[in-house]
């Protein structure tokens, strides 16, 4: 077996964000043409211009380089420019040090409306190169939801964020961030950054006991590579600079850990040393902190083997974390006082776990400390009692509903304890015979394994607060990896069944901090809602009950268990569809500086860290541009996008057929007969949450009449909008506009059905419909 399979089946791994090389692009060339495209700026959304530079060569030579509109128009560019950059990179290639290309091309005054945006290279051999593909919104798209917006008071929580994940600000690695998408930014969506704050590693070093240290030096080494590729300082006068909103990831944990020791900066290698501070194995091992160095996805960085123990008595651990913690976001709440409009939030540790990587061989953790505190929760005595000892916590809020007895300790566990201190958890899981997910024992033990993660994303959100940081700009960091077909769901409450294989304490309701907000990590299947759960309901429904303000604060398409396969844009429409309509707060999408798509096939290409050139930078534009000026709370679903049709969900029934096409639903009744569309389930839609239905129709005179019913829990249909002939509705730039009334209190339907007549012999072709928020 190798060090691969041992994954954990949910774990996150980290972005690995290098590569800035050329790639071989898509090509029908029987001699392939290499190049790159370093600028594309689009700013035809409003009907202006379309900016291009980059370079290709070709042993063939280069004959021409054009950009191609709708895929016929084809504008040829300037070619044979000086590029010194490619000349060293491919000395091998004729012509290299006159690779470049740019243009500028005014599309203001072009009778066309643009759909598509391809930048081709032909050789002088004839063979043609696609270097990237973009699809167009409309022109004026972006001033759909203008008119509604003006007629309210626009809030901090109308607004919806895309964050780039990067690193390294002062090498370049949030370059373009700002510029790329501010064509694309409304009122109600955003662009902002998402950068880590290494606040047990940047520090002043030993000799002033490793205070965090904002200037964290770039010039400090681990080995050739620099400690700490980003300081705090420098992260918040980047963003001032660029005027770039930023989220700031606090990380002090398992991934924070440095690519080598470093102990005279790093304080988690000095923690690392001492194995009072650790967590243990159940054979009372601590592995070296190399041990799992090779594995997969995580390179060398960071050192997986050995992880900081969670227990409250562990005190050299709680007292730099808290200390340093704490000193960060203290320079970051001075930040958000004078730059409001520029503070997103923090994110707390990402992927607090009880060591999973050893997933198959150990189980974490045993160490003293831990066995002590699951001895005192279990029968609520200690800090779980009130009587907790100076510096450690109080616990008694956590105390469980019934704690045991000793003897009830031995019933479960089938053990003949004869004191407290000698109650053991249990060592072994046997997958066979009495299979250990259905041990009464262990289901002790995993619950209190359960608390110890929810207990310390509590403790770092209360750090935060404590630091003058406000709750609602507080986030936890959980990885939600969707689990193998032979392995049960994660566990969504503290109390759930334990699953089949090691979750290392992970469950939902576990990563819900007490002061502040869920966060997820998504990835693959995850990222697209498609989880298997412990009941019906999805997992972004599971958020949105859990959390009505979750967000997801690491986010790509693509799945860690596949890193070559670059996701589709399909997948990322209905991601971020169904992000935004379960009602995240933003999205952060890995990695501004990882893998670019156009590297897709190369040996270094990692998919699940590549957002520039790929179909889910397209589907974010595209979501940038359908969504702009729409408050966040909102609902909305277009039928799909660009060249992707998508039925979003929602179902002809009765006597009605539908078809799709890219952004339409054509809607087609028995002469006579009222035609109906219903919701997708699971909607938990509140009509006293929103102002309006509004509903776009290609043709509004094909619509007579209309009326809106909910579904109530029972399965009993209510009419929410009384059938209203079309003449008499409001007609705003989004469509009509169907008045939710208030006569419904706090009731919730799962699901909501549109039911209408039409004009004789027409169909009724629907372009969106949307849920407009109070």
């Amino acid at each position: 077996m190798t060090i691969k399979e041992y994954r954990p089946q949910w774990f996150h791994t980290p972005a690995i964000v290098t590569n800035s090389q050329a790639t071989i692009a898509t090509n029908i060339s029987t001699t392939p043409i290499i190049g790159f495209v370093d600028k594309l700026n689009d700013e035809s959304i409003d009907g202006g211009k379309i900016s291009v530079l980059g370079w290709a060569v070709s042993q063939a030579g280069i004959a021409r380089v054009e950009l191609v509109l709708n895929g016929e128009l084809r504008i040829p560019l300037t070619i044979a420019l000086p590029r010194a950059d490619v000349a060293q990179a491919y000395p091998g290639f004729p012509d290299s040090g006159q690779a470049g290309f740019e243009g500028k091309v005014e599309v203001s005054n072009r009778p066309i409306e643009l759909q598509t945006l391809e930048l081709i290279v032909t050789d002088k051999q004839g063979g043609e190169s696609v270097l990237t593909r973009r699809t167009l919104p409309a022109l004026n798209a972006k001033q759909t939801w203008s008119d509604l917006l003006k007629l309210r008071e626009l809030k901090r929580d109308d607004v919806f964020y895309f964050i780039m994940a990067t690193s390294n600000l002062s090498g370049g690695g949030a370059t373009d961030v700002d510029t790329i998408f501010r064509p694309y930014e409304s009122d109600t969506v955003k662009v902002g950054i998402r950068v880590p704050i290494l606040y047990l590693r940047t520090t002043k070093g030993r000799t002033s006991d490793y205070t965090f240290d904002a200037d964290f030096p770039f010039n400090r080494k681990c080995g050739t590579r620099a400690i700490a590729e980003d300081n705090l300082q420098g992260v918040i006068d980047y963003a001032i600079k660029h005027q770039l909103p930023v989220l700031f990831t606090l990380n002090g944990g398992i991934w924070a850990d440095a690519a080598c020791d470093a102990p005279e900066w790093d304080i988690n290698d000095v923690l690392e040393q001492d194995v009072v501070n650790l967590q243990w194995n159940e054979k009372n091992q601590v592995m070296a902190d190399d041990y799992l160095k090779n594995l997969s996805g995580s390179m060398d960085s960071p050192e997986l083997g050995r992880s900081l123990t969670f227990n409250i008595y562990a005190e050299k651990n709680r007292h730099y974390k808290k200390r340093n913690l704490q000193h960060a976001a203290s320079i970051i709440r001075k930040f958000a006082t004078q730059y409001p409009a520029l503070f997103i939030g923090v994110t707390t540790d990402p992927d607090v776990y009880l060591n999973p990587f050893f997933e198959g061989r150990q189980w974490y953790d045993y160490n003293p400390g831990t066995l002590r505190q699951f001895r005192e929760w279990l029968r609520g005595s200690g800090p779980y009692s009130g009587q907790a000892s100076a510096g450690e916590p109080d616990l008694s809020s956590y105390k469980k509903e019934r704690p045991l007895t000793l003897d009830d300790v031995n019933a479960l566990s089938g053990r003949q304890f004869k004191r407290w201190k000698d109650v053991d958890p249990p060592r072994t899981f046997p997958a066979t015979i009495n299979p250990f997910w259905k041990d009464a024992w262990v289901t002790e033990w995993e619950h209190f394994r359960r608390h110890l993660v929810k207990l310390h994303y509590d403790e770092l959100s209360q750090w935060i607060g404590e630091a003058g940081i406000g709750k609602e700009f507080i986030y936890s960091a959980q990885g939600f990896m969707a689990p193998d077909p032979d392995l049960m769901p994660f566990p969504i409450h503290l109390d759930s069944p334990v699953a089949n294989t090691d979750m290392g304490g992970m469950s939902v309701d576990g990563a819900m901090p007490s002061n502040g907000h869920l966060g997820a990590i998504l990835y693959g299947p995850s990222a697209v809602n498609q989880v298997r759960m412990e009941g019906s309901q999805s997992l972004f429904s599971v958020f949105r009950k859990l959390d009505p303000d979750w967000a997801v604060i690491e986010h790509n398409t693509a799945a860690l268990r596949n890193p070559k396969r670059l996701a589709n844009f399909a997948e990322a429409y209905r991601s971020l569809r169904d992000i935004h309509n379960y009602g995240a707060r933003f999205i952060s999408p890995m990695a501004w500086n990882g893998s670019r798509g156009i590297f897709a096939g190369q040996a270094s290409f990692i998919a699940y860290t590549a957002l520039r050139d790929t179909p889910l930078e397209d589907a974010i534009k595209t979501f940038m541009i359908s969504h702009a000026n729409l408050p966040r709370r909102s609902r909305l679903w277009t039928f799909g996008a660009g060249e992707h049709a998508d039925g979003d969900d929602w179902l002809p029934s009765g006597k009605t057929q539908g078809q799709i096409a890219p952004g339409k639903f054509t809607l087609s009744t028995v002469l006579g007969s009222q035609g109906s569309l219903e919701s997708p389930d699971d909607l938990a839609f509140q009509p006293t949450s929103y102002q309006a239905i509004v509903i776009k129709i290609a043709e509004p005179e094909a619509l007579k009449e209309i009326g809106v019913e909910g579904q109530n829990s029972n399965g009993k249909w209510i009419s929410l909008v009384a059938t209203t002939e079309s003449s008499k509705l409001q007609r705003v730039s989004a469509g009509l506009m169907l008045p939710l009334a208030g006569q419904f209190g706090d009731a919730e339907f799962r699901r909501i059905r549109l039911t209408w007549k039409a004009a004789w012999g027409k169909s009724i072709i629907l372009e969106r419909i949307a849920f407009y928020a109070k």
